[in-house]
């Protein structure tokens, strides 16, 4: 019975307690700009005891946060990395249930020691619903490294040793740049992304679900690239050199400035590529009738570009802002290879050959923006005009001597030479308008119309010496031009929905695309149109499984159209066994691509898990086959695949001194011919790439990076597993201002092997290469201007001109960009 008394008495005292407690919130947000301040600490005393904390908590992802407390008097500390601690007293009564405190506001800190000494604490990876954020500036490498040495950092993306690109393990897709798609990046970005410095970089996005406001082109999804830009008066820059032992070296400029109303940001990069000679050998066997055809030589090549940009913004007031930027690649290249090749069974015949070709690339991008905001946060209209000029020219001369032919079923006769000029590229005109507006807390809504005129043409110019005449003639019987016009027209509309943890974005996309096709050849002038409409959904959700835990998954579909690279009919016969050349015929591929994800972090570890599974059934493959013993490589609307894969990201940082990463994935593959059932392949393919660095005193750093990649499974052809290394060592000076880098890339191994095995009806053929790969790169950055209000935002990674530059945070929790569509 003295049981049952105490146990009710101590319900009726729990209840009471219970009813007489307040709950008490607030947000937390930036002085300077209104930010949101996520995961900020909250320490909660009483005013009599205020050196005893009786609750810790964190702010949500908004910087909203919520508690329940007995009345009273308390003290609310807040902390948050980069900004002034603040103390907040409260009062609360159970008169005012709940108690809401409204807005709480920080300033940021202007001790430079202390947001250095803490900057390692922030995560590299930031999870939203609909893609991946990689903070450049937070990376310690970032200052005497290029954007591609960075993008192997990057989850979902890897760059292999021959600096070719991969998002989750495929090589088609779309590279933006501050939320506007790039074809000079998309058609050269190793060589554009070796010109940019890291340290002109704030961001680099992974889109893994692109939303209705996305183009639809880009099968394996977008590479988003945000420069850097002040959001205060003042300046800022960098200037940098770098030099190897292969020969090359490059500079690269940055400045970034703000004054009132105007800023600018600029760009300027320089790079002189040497690759010593490698060695090649290539042997192929025909059994219908039986042929063997083996070629041993030796290539080399050197070039170089030069990148420039500039953006100029004017914010008239808080509510309008103009943007202007330009853009401007190009470079070429210069290769020389020697050849000497010999073929026994069907045709016997031997031959030396000297080979010269320069390839040239670039592009000129110009852009005009307007963006209108309205007195609700995240509501805006933006208006844009984009030009593009993309030329992708190319030329060769070849040369024939020692020529044995046995039968007569060489090509060409001892002393014969070749001459090709190719003048191909693109033009580009783009216009688009663009609505968002947070409705409120929970829903959102955006739209907009775009329109696209893209204007292809490859014109050729074919000449051959005759041995007879002893000149220079034209060759008409190899014109292959094109002029490929395209206009694209699509409308989207986007739905999102924020409830406590849970997230979703809804789109719809459609786009009309019309189409002219002019052939010319010497003796055939051909004209196709077409017209097609494609439907593209889109659907993201997000599930906060904690407070720094998330779990995505989504679908979308993306469509690709062939530009002038696929297109383009002209033969390159180089080396006249084995030519190439583009297919007019290609239709835009379409692909159904499905993902989930599973993302945490905290202040040491950051994990991020990926699974996809995606389908095309009309996909543009690569093929080869053998037509009068040259085997011919082109492209076809034949590929049915269908693929499985996993990505895999861990960042861990145990201690002020080390952080080490990984970053990689596998996929399985079946890939198979629409119009050949004996064409099958299917199989694993992986790469994997990590790295270790050690931060020691005195500013000074050592690192450790390598990576292994298997073999790519496609529809012919079976490549050899590789892998590479490298080392660094770092150093600082004049108060951090004067980076020192030293690279050593692959120290124990001068050549890499690679090899690859091609297979088809009647033959099978495989090529081998050794090419040099171990080298010692130095490079030297030194930054100067307002340093210490630039290192502030580094360590908040905010600024104000957000919207253009794909920042602007909506209710959803997304940072995508209004204009990218």
């Amino acid at each position: 019975m003295k049981q049952a008394f105490i146990l009710i008495i101590y319900f009726i005292l729990s209840a009471s307690i219970v009813a007489q407690s307040v709950t008490v919130k607030g947000k937390l947000v930036s002085a300077a700009d209104n930010a949101e301040l996520p995961y900020a600490t909250i320490s909660v005393a009483r005013e009599a005891a205020p050196a005893i904390v009786v609750k810790k908590m964190a702010t949500q992802e908004d910087g909203t946060f919520s508690t329940i407390l007995a009345p009273g008097k308390y003290i609310l500390s807040f902390h948050y990395v980069g900004m002034n601690d603040l103390e907040k007293r409260v009062e609360v009564a159970t008169s005012q249930n709940p108690l809401d405190i409204g807005v709480v506001a920080m300033t940021e800190t202007s001790v430079l020691l202390e947001e250095v000494s803490v900057t390692a604490q922030k995560p590299l990876v930031k999870v939203e619903i609909d893609k991946l954020t990689y903070s450049v500036q937070d990376d310690p490498e970032a200052t005497t490294s290029n954007v591609l040495d960075l993008l192997r950092k990057v989850p979902l993306i890897t760059v292999d040793g021959e600096d070719e690109i991969q998002l989750k393990g495929s090589s088609n897709f779309k590279i933006y740049l501050n939320g506007k798609p790039s074809n000079m990046i998309s058609g050269n970005p190793s060589q554009v992304l070796k010109s940019m410095p890291a340290s002109s970089i704030k961001d680099i996005e992974v889109i893994t679900d692109p939303g209705a406001r996305y183009d639809a082109e880009g099968i394996g999804g977008i590479i988003n690239i945000i420069t850097d830009k002040r959001a205060d008066d003042g300046y800022s820059g960098s200037v940098g050199a770098n030099g190897d032992t292969f020969g090359g070296y490059g500079g690269n400029a940055y400045l970034a400035t703000k004054y009132g109303k105007v800023g600018f940001t600029g760009n300027a990069g320089y790079f002189q590529h040497t690759r010593p000679a490698s060695e090649s050998s290539f042997t192929r066997e025909e059994t219908a009738p039986a042929n063997q055809l083996t070629q041993m030589g030796t290539s080399e090549s050197e070039g170089g570009g030069l990148f420039l940009s500039g953006t100029f913004s004017f914010e008239p007031d808080t509510l309008n802002l103009f943007n202007l930027s330009a853009s401007r690649f190009g470079g070429k290249f210069n290769s020389l290879s020697m050849q000497e090749a010999s073929s026994s069974g069907a045709r016997t015949y031997s031959y030396n050959t000297r080979s010269n070709s320069i390839s040239q690339f670039g592009g000129i991008n110009l852009s005009a923006d307007y963006q209108r905001s309205f007195s609700r946060k995240g509501e805006m209209f933006t208006a844009s005009y984009r030009f593009e000029h993309d030329p992708n020219d190319s030329e060769y001369d070849s040369e024939y001597d020692n020529v044995i032919d046995i039968n007569d079923t060489f090509y060409y006769p001892d002393g014969y030479q070749l001459k090709s000029e190719n003048n191909a590229g693109g033009r580009e005109h783009t216009g688009q308008v663009d609505y968002v507006n947070p409705l409120n807390g929970k829903h959102s809504i955006e739209a907009g119309i775009k329109y696209i005129f893209r204007d292809n043409s490859s014109r050729a110019d074919h000449s051959f010496f005759d041995v007879d005449d002893q000149a220079w003639k034209p060759d008409l019987d190899r014109k292959n031009d094109l002029d490929h016009s395209q206009n694209i027209t699509s409308g989207y509309a986007g739905y999102g929905f924020k409830s406590g943890k849970m997230g979703l974005k809804l789109g719809l996309r459609g786009e009309q695309t019309e189409q002219e096709i002019h052939f010319m050849s010497n003796d055939l002038d051909t004209i196709i149109e077409t017209r097609f409409f494609d439907m593209v959904p889109s659907v993201a959700l997000s599930y906060q499984l904690g407070m720094t835990q998330t779990l995505r998954g989504g679908y979308n579909m993306r469509i690709s159209r062939p530009g002038i690279w696929y297109l383009n009919p002209y033969i390159n016969d180089v080396d006249p066994n084995n030519i190439s050349y583009g297919n007019r015929h290609l239709d835009a591929e379409q692909q159904h691509n499905f993902n989930i994800n599973y993302g945490t972090f905290s202040q040491k570890l950051n994990f991020n898990a990926t699974l996809s599974y995606s389908f095309a059934k009309n996909a543009v493959t690569r093929y080869s086959f053998i037509r009068d013993g040259v085997t011919h490589s082109t492209y076809d609307n034949i590929g049915r695949n269908q693929t499985v894969g996993t990505n895999l990201y861990v960042s861990w940082t145990p201690s002020q001194i080390i952080r080490t990463y990984l970053n990689g994935g596998v996929n399985y593959t079946d890939i198979q011919s629409t119009e050949d059932s004996a064409l099958r392949n299917s199989g694993f393919s992986g790469r994997a790439f990590g790295g270790l660095t050690f931060t020691l005193p005195k500013d000074f750093r050592l690192g450790a990076n390598g990576g292994a990649f298997m073999s790519r499974v496609q529809l012919q052809t079976k490549q050899t597993p590789f892998y590479f290394y490298s080392f660094s060592m770092m150093k600082s000076f004049l108060d951090k201002k004067l980076d020192v880098s030293l690279n050593l890339q692959n120290l124990f191994s001068k050549y890499r092997k690679n090899s690859a095995t091609t297979t088809g009806e009647g033959f099978w053929q495989e090529s081998i290469s050794n090419q040099p790969m171990r080298t010692l790169r130095l490079s030297v950055t030194y930054r100067f201007g307002d340093l210490k209000t630039s290192m502030k935002r580094v360590q908040r990674g905010i600024t104000n001109e957000d919207v253009l530059e794909g920042e602007s945070s909506s209710q959803q929790g997304t940072t995508t960009t209004p204009t990218g569509n």
